[in-house]
């Protein structure tokens, strides 16, 4: 299953968010399961967000937690994008 392949060959690196999103997207694409692909991949992402909670507002993480879910159904804007980094920019500060 090529879904599988990419997420072995990548679970042992590190990556910033906006590279797990792009795998977890990739892995949507894919489509291994019959049904709820985006859901699952999403969820996941969900899961990276929550790790960032203790650094974010409420409402910030509401916002990324909806950018994240685009990203990962292939539906993102290019504004979505750039106010991902722009929110990540900042917690790295």
């Amino acid at each position: 299953m090529p879904a599988k392949a990419l997420w072995q060959e990548n679970q042992s690196r590190e990556f910033t968010l906006t590279e797990a999103l792009e795998i977890c997207l990739k892995c949507h694409r894919l489509a291994p399961f019959c049904f709820y692909n985006g859901n699952t991949f999403a969820a996941i992402a969900r899961d990276f967000i929550a790790e960032l909670s203790p650094k974010l507002a409420a409402d910030k993480a509401f916002v990324l937690r909806s950018i994240a879910g685009h990203i990962v159904a292939g539906t993102a804007t290019d504004i979505e994008r750039k106010q991902l980094d722009s929110m990540l920019a900042a917690l790295d500060r």
